[in-house]
């Protein structure tokens, strides 16, 4: 009897297997495809599911070739794909909300445009003196953040573009600053924080009247210089005379007027003829109107406040209302010398 019942089971067995391989068969589509991952720490999965055991994680701007996909699409949220698979270590599949198409060839704009996505315009300003709110203004928590600046510098390394290495090397320096932003005042020597602050070293300072790291104005700076005759030039000169420079003036006007001429002053300097001249005008009118207002009231600091500078400054700029009120200011400063 057992004999009778065995061959029959075997064969029902057998049968089963073969469905089960012929439904597997066509759970996958074969398709090679070159992506880029578009978010931060995205997921490995074993098996195209999110339940699926995590094999790893891929950084933002991670190129990869898909071998397959899945044969439907899986709605993840809001988001509605396919699942690809990636036979290099960390081996799995990932969910394809978070990749986009990689055209190798076009690889420096593909880069760009996530950069773009995470930070804004390369001009688009984060804190700053003028800023306030600093630490919220980004949607970028601090892991994020470092994982932003990390893809920043491998994207401008690999560029050969000098324009374009000019937006990614400050898209490194304007994500590390919005990393400093999010490191806790009291929480600043635990990991992962203090690891963080040691590896960027001498590029960061810590100011007490703000309790907080600060990326050295002078990167920016650097970064301007090598990049003048670029475009690109413009939008980095205008975040270094947006950077933080630490301490606090104390309503002194030699130090008001000191550090304008090294923010803004030095963007009108540089570009005379820049995007955000109006802009820089009206931080300058700011500053000379409140120095000419305490100008009587602090005579040990008169001699300290450069006006020679600030005619160097003024003098090559086009005629509009703000530049015109600046050099009314400085004339009526002038006056009070005399």
């Amino acid at each position: 009897m057992l004999r009778k019942l065995t061959i029959p089971l075997l064969l029902t067995t057998l049968s089963m297997l073969l469905w089960t391989s012929a439904v597997a068969a066509d759970t996958y589509v074969a398709e090679k495809a070159d992506k880029i991952t578009i978010g931060t720490g995205v997921r490995v999965r074993a098996t195209p599911a999110t339940s699926a055991a995590e094999t790893g994680k891929l950084s933002l701007g991670t190129n990869f070739t898909a071998t397959q996909r899945t044969a439907t699409k899986a709605k993840i949220g809001s988001q509605s794909d396919y699942w690809y698979r990636l036979d290099t270590p960390p081996k799995g599949w990932v969910f394809g909300g978070l990749l986009r198409n990689f055209d190798s060839a076009k690889a420096d704009a593909a880069r760009l445009t996530l950069i773009r996505e995470k930070l804004g315009a390369a001009d688009k300003v984060y804190g700053g003196l003028y800023g306030s709110d600093h630490e919220n203004q980004s949607p970028l928590d601090f892991a994020d953040a470092v994982e932003v600046s990390q893809f920043a510098n491998r994207a401008a390394a690999a560029s050969k573009n000098p324009e374009v290495q000019g937006e990614l090397e400050l898209a490194y320096w304007r994500a590390v600053q919005i990393s400093l932003f999010k490191i806790p005042p009291d929480k600043a020597s635990k990991a992962p924080y203090a690891a963080w602050l040691k590896q960027l070293g001498k590029h960061v300072f810590y100011t007490e009247p703000s309790a907080e790291y600060l990326v050295n104005p002078r990167n920016y700076w650097k970064l301007a210089d090598r990049h003048k005759r670029d475009a690109s030039g413009d939008a980095i000169a205008w975040q270094a005379a947006n950077a933080f420079v630490g301490g606090e003036c104390e309503g002194f006007i030699s130090c008001m007027s000191g550090r304008s001429q090294m923010m803004e002053g030095e963007y009108l300097k540089r570009y005379p003829k820049g995007k955000h001249v109006e802009t820089a005008l009206q931080h300058v009118n700011d500053s000379l109107a409140y120095i000419r207002k305490e100008w009587k009231n602090q005579p040990d600091e008169i001699t300290d406040v450069d006006l020679k500078e600030w005619q160097t400054i003024l003098a090559p700029l086009a005629d509009s209302k703000a530049a015109r009120e600046a050099s009314q200011q400085l004339k009526a400063l002038q006056a009070l010398l005399k």
